[in-house]
């Protein structure tokens, strides 16, 4: 039976779902929602408690296990919470961090054992800090951690690869398993289970609780050492044998698959939850031990290019290969003569433009891409590149400056573009785009806006070009001017990572809740549940977005009750029509999502009661249902438009779907995007 299976009732039975924010799978689009999950498992003997990396009380009166995936951005999101946490209630409360690498990062295992080698030296919690912040996992940043660390690189590599690391990382997955837990951030607390990301008010509060409870045992004779045990059997009685079995004695876990295997939803309403991959690795993808053998994808992405991008090839080329690259990657240098083969045997059909992705991971990426530019002021971008690409191990200041003098440069000139940094914005500008067409590592190619990533050989490149010249030629038949075709071929593509391409046609109320200027060129359309505590955090970064584009954003709320998981959504949705009737929606919004946690028949009245709503007309709304065809009218389109569970966004028709989540900066990306797309 399922460790998750037997956890006890929470707050008399108000938690009748297990809501998360985590690092999983749906079988739909990636998104933060509600959903629940279940597990097994058995084990060996040990006898001692479980060893793990600790922060916090030895003898404590609270005990969390965090079961973390460094990939995962919804465990970064909590990482520095957590550290807090542990050090705000130091003499009551105790935190084992343990690995929960998921199938779906591609360098979670990696990452996982090379935390276990940080902790074998003791300094795990270095590692994690640093991990935590980085904008990339791969074997080259955790070797760049383990020197900037100080510690001894050898032992690091050989404690990381070690059998010994392995181990330690399936015991983890194992205990995951044993406790039903299936993605990432996962926390048990005093033996109960939460899913997903909480905020750290929720966090101060449980540990609040749970301290004044294992006072409350202390005081009537529970001893010290048996503490824990006495808090979990109060709390999850029916979990508590395995517990104790595990985690106190230390036992073996029965192994599981490394890395663990992301359960998939089935059925579950509310399955549209982040997935892991959430977007932060940038790795170098053209590694063959990095997934070199990746698909192109089908999909064209609008790769806009400035006239004075540097390029290859002539300007009325049937395809355009836009080519995001890092002077220091060793996957770019190998691609480099396949694509000026490609241009020069193309005839004409085909040409490669260039733009920057200087990866964070790489120490010199950055100095050298500001050298190509100022190459590219003194009219020598491709002599640069070449002898960049043929000099990576010299990218150091001394290295770039002797690149200069050998293709030719003023190196007055160059020194000073190289001091003010001048080009930075536009390098900038180039990494932000990547990062908004999911090119997240070098090299990444967009093939006429079709995405491949890696250093393909001419060979598996061929098949694509020729298929995109066909399309062309048909273009060219139908008149489209040659220097147009590239405009033609992207123009209706992919905008934003986080936006689907298609524009839906959403039909709204003649009555409906809305939010800004009916004029306003951005339409934010929510599909959302008053019972959704994902629903309430979404709101605070909707009116960040609304200050920040004054008039130019509106917002509209329409209703999709999570009734089979919430068992008030419908009576609040009713209620908010009501509100709406009455003129006064957004306060009852504001009053309800204030604190959406503990919702019921009277917190209902009291809320309407503070948003000013006639209680009289509001009684008499919901014994009569009058407002339950619209509630449905609206969920009925959520489903027509795919939606499967709250909160779902639209913006302009385009779902949005953030890999790292909604908050104000991804709003932003998306708004900024489509206010500049042609």
């Amino acid at each position: 039976m399922a460790f998750l299976g037997r956890l006890s009732t929470l707050s008399a039975g108000r938690i009748a779902h297990i809501s998360l924010t985590a690092c999983m799978v749906a079988s739909a689009l990636p998104l933060s929602a509600c959903n629940k999950q279940d597990g097994t498992g058995s084990g060996s003997t040990s006898g001692r408690p479980i060893d793990t990396p600790t922060r916090g009380a030895q003898a404590a009166k609270v005990e969390m296990l965090a079961f973390v995936d460094f990939e995962c951005p919804y465990t970064r999101g909590t990482a520095k919470g957590l550290l807090e946490l542990a050090e705000k209630h130091k003499d009551s409360l105790r935190i084992r961090f343990l690995n929960l690498p998921l199938d779906v990062h591609p360098n979670a295992v990696l990452a996982a054992r090379a935390a276990v080698a940080a902790h074998k030296q003791g300094a795990y919690f270095k590692f994690f800090e640093k991990m935590m912040a980085a904008k990339t996992v791969g074997r080259d940043a955790l070797l760049a951690w383990a020197v900037e660390a100080g510690i001894d690189s050898k032992k690091f590599v050989a404690d990381m690869d070690s059998p010994e690391a392995l181990k330690i990382v399936t015991r983890d997955v194992g205990l995951a398993k044993v406790m039903g837990i299936s993605g990432t951030p996962s926390f048990v607390l005093n033996g109960v289970l939460y899913q997903g990301a909480q905020p750290m008010e929720f966090w101060e509060k449980k540990v609040t609780e749970e301290a004044q409870k294992a006072q409350g045992l202390l005081a009537a004779g529970t001893p010290s050492s048996g503490l824990i045990k006495a808090m979990v059997g109060s709390s999850n009685p029916k979990g508590a044998a395995d517990y104790e079995k595990y985690v106190l004695k230390g036992n073996t876990p029965p192994d599981a698959p490394v890395p663990a295997k992301v359960t998939r939803s089935s059925g579950v309403e509310a399955a549209q939850i982040q997935p892991a991959g959430g977007g932060t690795g940038a790795v170098q993808m053209g590694d063959p031990n990095q997934g070199a053998a990746l698909e192109e994808s089908k999909t064209v992405w609008r790769v806009g290019v400035r006239p004075d991008d540097p390029r290859i090839g002539t300007d009325t080329a049937l395809v355009t290969i836009v080519a995001f690259e890092d002077m220091e990657c060793p996957f770019c240098a190998k691609l480099r003569p396949t694509l000026k083969k490609l241009v020069d045997e193309s005839n004409g059909k085909v040409r490669v433009v260039f733009k920057h992705n200087p990866l964070p991971f790489h120490p010199h990426a950055e100095a050298a891409a500001l050298a190509l530019e100022a190459a590219r002021n003194q009219k020598k971008f491709w002599e640069m590149y070449d002898y960049l690409l043929q000099h990576q191990q010299n990218l150091d200041p001394a290295g770039l400056a002797d690149a200069a003098t050998s293709v030719g440069l003023d190196k007055a000139q160059f020194q000073s573009a190289m001091v003010s940094q001048g080009a930075k914005p536009r390098i900038d500008a180039d990494v932000d785009q990547a990062a908004a067409l999911g090119a997240r590592g070098t090299p990444n190619l967009f093939v006429n806006g079709r995405k491949v990533v890696g250093a393909k050989e001419e060979s598996a490149l061929k098949p694509l070009i020729n298929e995109e010249i066909g399309k062309a030629q048909e273009l060219l038949k139908s008149g489209t001017a040659a220097e147009k075709i590239y405009e033609a071929v992207i123009a209706k593509g992919k905008l934003l990572d986080s936006l689907a391409p298609e524009a839906k046609t959403i039909k709204l109320p003649e009555k409906v809740a809305m939010r800004g200027a009916p004029g306003a060129s951005i339409e934010i359309v929510t599909f959302q549940d008053f019972q959704c505590p994902f629903s309430a955090r979404l709101d605070p970064h909707l009116r960040a977005i609304e200050e920040e584009f004054p008039n130019r954003v509106k917002v509209i709320w329409l209703d999709y009750p999570l009734d089979k998981i919430h068992g008030l959504a419908l009576n609040f949705a009713e209620a908010g029509q009501e509100a709406l009737a009455q003129g006064k929606f957004w306060q009852f919004h504001k009053a309800v999502m204030a604190n959406n946690d503990r919702l019921d028949e009277a917190t209902l009245m009291a809320r309407a009661k503070e948003a000013g709503l006639d209680l009289k007309k509001l009684d008499a709304a919901l014994k009569d249902h009058r407002h339950a065809a619209a509630v449905q009218a609206n969920k009925a389109q959520g489903h027509q438009l795919g939606v499967k569970g709250t909160p779902t966004v639209f913006i302009n028709g385009h779902q949005f779907a953030p890999q790292n989540g909604f908050s104000a900066n991804t709003f932003r990306a998306a708004i900024q995007r489509l206010l500049s797309a042609p």
